[in-house]
């Protein structure tokens, strides 16, 4: 496994950033998705030893996060969300320097940079100065600086923030290159939905510091493949009141629709049969959860539900 929590808690004085968080991120690319403010960015600085953990264990690849501290900073990759770049050093002087942190020889540090630097799409800007650069140039280079030292372990802390549709579209190329390659494992900080859906594996959810959810991402959408959106004619009241005594359940927000989603292995056929059987006409009927979007939406508002 490359990382593994077992009830990691991180305080900033009296307020609760991450609260027993409880995950294991395997080999390959995982998601750590959330709302802003979810505790995303507090959970990777805590197992970086950037912020102190309160309470619990965590490893990374195999290393305790604390007794393995500097080892684990010579396995690791990390693209922070904040600027991070030092003014006045080129991009190649910049990515040698982080090269060299991570324990690579001078020279190799060197060869390693020009590299990196083409790979992302800088080689021709790699002797400007780094405060010159563009948004999405700054982001390219944090990536540059991470994956510098071919780390084995690649934290990425909302690479597409700031950037236009097409700086984000090259981004999220450049990871996808880079997990192709199957040579890194990537944990991928974000809020954007359509990033993780993109490019990941598996999904770790968070929320308030908790964790909501931690599934592969096409089995999370397949668990919900079970739930419709509905539009009759007929009673509804009553043949909602059927729906939940056959174990079905039913979200009534819209006027002229509603969703179902039903018991475990059955069908569509189950809802024309309840139909006929009730005497009402189904109008319409749709997939519900169609997009790791939907299922995000409904996870939120049944955590907010679980809190009233």
């Amino acid at each position: 496994m490359s990382v593994t929590l077992d009830q990691i808690t991180i305080r900033y004085g009296s307020q609760t950033a991450v609260d027993q968080v409880t995950a294991v991120f395997p080999e390959g690319t995982t998601g750590l998705l959330g709302p802003n403010g979810a505790g995303k960015s507090s959970l990777i600085k805590g197992l970086l030893g950037l912020v102190p953990i309160a309470s619990g264990k965590a490893t990374i690849l195999g290393e305790d996060v604390i007794e393995g501290r500097k080892r684990i900073r010579r396995l690791i990759g990390y693209m922070p969300e904040d600027e991070c770049l030092i003014p006045g050093l080129t991009g190649l002087a910049m990515v040698r320097y982080t090269g060299e942190l991570s324990g690579m020889a001078s020279q190799d540090a060197m060869q390693r940079s020009h590299e990196v630097l083409f790979a992302v799409g800088l080689g021709e800007a790699r002797y400007r100065k780094v405060q010159t650069y563009s948004s999405g140039m700054k982001q390219r280079i944090k990536l540059a600086q991470a994956i510098v030292h071919d780390p084995k372990l690649l934290f990425l802390d909302e690479p597409t923030s700031g950037l236009d549709p097409r700086g984000r579209q090259e981004m999220l190329d450049l990871i996808q290159e880079i997990a192709l390659k199957g040579t890194m494992s990537i944990v991928l900080a974000t809020h954007i939905l359509i990033d993780v859906e993109r490019t990941c594996e598996r999904v770790v959810i968070l929320n308030q510091g908790h964790v909501m959810e931690d599934a592969k991402v096409d089995a999370l959408r397949g668990e919900l493949s079970n739930a419709f959106s509905i539009r009759i004619d007929g009673d509804r009241e009553s043949f909602q009141k059927l729906l939940k005594t056959k174990g079905c359940e039913i979200q009534t927000e819209a006027k002229q629709e509603f969703d179902v989603t039903l018991p475990a292995k059955q069908s569509s056929d189950f809802l024309f049969q309840l139909a006929k059987g009730s005497g009402v006409t189904i109008r319409k009927l749709v997939p519900a959860i169609q997009t790791l979007e939907d299922v995000f939406v409904k996870r939120l508002q049944e955590d907010r539900r679980a809190d009233l």
